[in-house]
C-alpha cells in the first residue's frame, strides 16, 4: 500500500510540473486550432480527435522507459539545480516557439546558463526559501565536466530517438493551410510539427526530495547520496512543407538530424577527456540545429510550389482516415485526372463523375512522380461523396 502511494505522489509532481503542464496546453490549443482552420477551410475537420494531444502524451513513452533504464544503469547524474533552470529555459522557449524545445536547444541552453551561473558564484541566491526545503543553485559544485558530459550522452539519446519518431509520425496527420502566391493562384502547405513529452527518471546526487519527502526514494553510493526525479522532457521540431514531398522533406531533415548525432556523439566521448569537446558539443548542438532547420527552409526556396492548382485534373491536398481515399492509398500531392472515366477539371466536376456511379469510384491518378495509375474502390451505399478527399480548388 506504501509503495502505489509513493508510486501515485511520484506521478502527481510528474504531472504537476511547469513543462509538463505548459506542454499540455500548447497541444490541446494547437489541436482546437487547427480543427478550427480545417472546419472553415475545407467545411468539415479532416482528423476529429484530438491527435495532437495523444501524441503529446503517448509518443515518447518508450523513449523514456529506455532512456530511464539507461540512466539509472549506467548512471548519468543530473542536478536538481540544473532540472530547475531547464523547466524555465523551456517554458522561455515556448514563447519563441515549441521547435525550439527539443533537447538540442534547450539542454545545450540550460547546460551553458548554469555554467554561467557557476562561474559567476549564486549558491545564496534564494535565501529567502523555507529552512529544510531545498535552496535552488546550491549543487553548484556539481557542475563541472562530469555534467556536461552526462547532458550529452542523455542528449544524443533523445536525438537518436527523434528520428526515428520523425520517420515514423511526422508526415501522418497532414493538414493543409491555404496561401496566396503574388500572381493570386491558391496554393497549400503544411505545417509538420510533431510535439511530444518524454517521461525521464534521472538520478539526481544528494538528497533533493528525499530532504522534504520522507517517502522519496534516497539510495547510497559510498559516501555520497541520491535520489530519483521523473523529469517531463518536452521534444518539439516544427517545419513548414510547401514545395518538396511531406516524407521526402522529413527524410531529408532526418539525415541531417543523423549526421548532427553521430557528430555530438563523438564529442560526448570527448568530453570524458577533455572539457573542450564537452563546451564544442554544447555550442555544435545549438548552431547544427539551427543549421538543419536553415538547410530545409533553403531547399524550400529552391523548388516551385508542388501543391498548387493543376494544368489538367484536381490536386489531393488531404487524405481523411478510414474512408474509401485511404483504401485506394491516394496520398497528398496526386492529381485526379478522370473519375468513373469523366475528365476533371473541379472539385465540381469530381461530385458529379462520382453521382453516376452511387456504389463505385474508379479514378485515374497522377502521381508527384508524374506517373500515372488506376485505383477503384466500392463506396458507402448511403454516402457516395464521403470518399474521404480534400482537394485544392480551382
Amino acid at each position: 500500500m506504501q509503495i502505489a502511494s509513493n508510486f501515485f505522489m511520484a506521478v502527481l509532481i510528474f504531472l504537476i510540473q511547469p513543462t509538463f503542464l505548459v506542454g499540455l496546453i500548447i497541444a490541446i490549443g494547437t489541436s482546437y486550432q487547427r480543427i478550427k482552420t480545417e472546419r472553415s477551410n475545407h467545411r468539415v475537420a479532416i482528423y476529429k480527435a484530438f491527435y495532437e494531444v495523444k501524441n503529446y502524451l503517448l509518443l515518447g513513452l518508450v523513449t523514456g522507459l529506455i532512456g530511464s533504464l539507461l540512466s539509472i544503469g549506467i548512471g548519468f547524474p543530473i542536478t536538481l539545480d540544473w532540472i530547475i533552470v531547464y523547466q524555465v529555459v523551456t517554458i522561455l522557449l515556448m514563447i519563441v516557439g515549441y521547435r525550439f524545445v527539443h533537447p538540442l536547444f534547450a539542454f545545450s541552453l540550460t547546460t551553458l546558463v548554469l555554467i554561467g551561473g557557476a562561474m559567476v558564484g549564486t549558491q545564496d541566491t534564494f535565501n529567502f526559501l523555507p529552512a529544510g526545503w531545498y535552496r535552488p543553485l546550491t549543487q553548484m559544485q556539481w557542475v563541472n565536466t562530469s555534467l556536461i558530459t552526462n547532458v550529452l550522452f542523455i542528449t544524443v539519446f533523445l536525438l537518436a530517438m527523434t528520428l526515428v519518431t520523425l520517420s515514423k509520425h511526422a508526415t501522418k496527420q497532414l493538414s493543409p493551410r491555404f496561401l496566396n502566391t503574388k500572381r493570386g493562384k491558391k496554393i497549400a502547405r503544411y505545417q509538420i510539427k510533431p510535439f511530444w513529452v518524454v517521461p525521464l527518471l534521472l538520478i539526481i546526487p544528494g538528497e533533493s526530495f528525499g530532504a522534504f519527502f520522507d517517502w522519496w526514494p534516497v539510495f547510497a553510493i559510498g559516501n555520497q547520496t541520491y535520489s530519483f526525479f521523473w523529469l517531463p522532457i518536452l521534444m518539439g521540431f516544427r517545419f513548414t512543407v510547401q514545395s518538396q514531398m511531406p516524407k521526402a522533406a522529413t527524410e531529408l531533415i532526418v539525415k541531417d538530424l543523423a549526421v548532427l548525432t553521430v557528430v555530438a556523439g563523438l564529442t560526448a566521448i570527448g568530453s570524458i577527456w577533455t572539457s573542450y569537446s564537452g563546451f564544442a558539443g554544447l555550442i555544435l548542438l545549438i548552431v547544427g540545429g539551427a543549421v538543419v532547420l536553415y538547410r530545409h527552409r533553403q531547399r524550400e526556396k529552391k523548388w516551385t510550389f508542388l501543391f498548387g492548382p493543376s494544368d489538367s485534373g484536381i490536386k489531393v491536398i488531404g487524405v481523411r482516415p478510414d474512408t474509401p481515399a485511404e483504401k485506394m492509398e491516394l496520398t497528398v500531392g496526386d492529381t485526379l485526372i478522370s473519375c468513373n472515366d469523366h475528365p476533371l477539371a473541379t472539385e465540381e466536376d469530381f461530385h458529379q463523375a462520382l453521382s453516376s456511379n452511387s456504389v463505385y469510384c474508379r479514378l485515374k491518378v497522377k502521381g508527384p512522380d508524374g506517373e500515372l495509375r488506376l485505383t477503384e474502390t466500392a463506396l458507402y451505399a448511403d454516402s457516395p461523396h464521403e470518399i474521404g478527399l480534400v482537394l485544392l480548388h480551382n
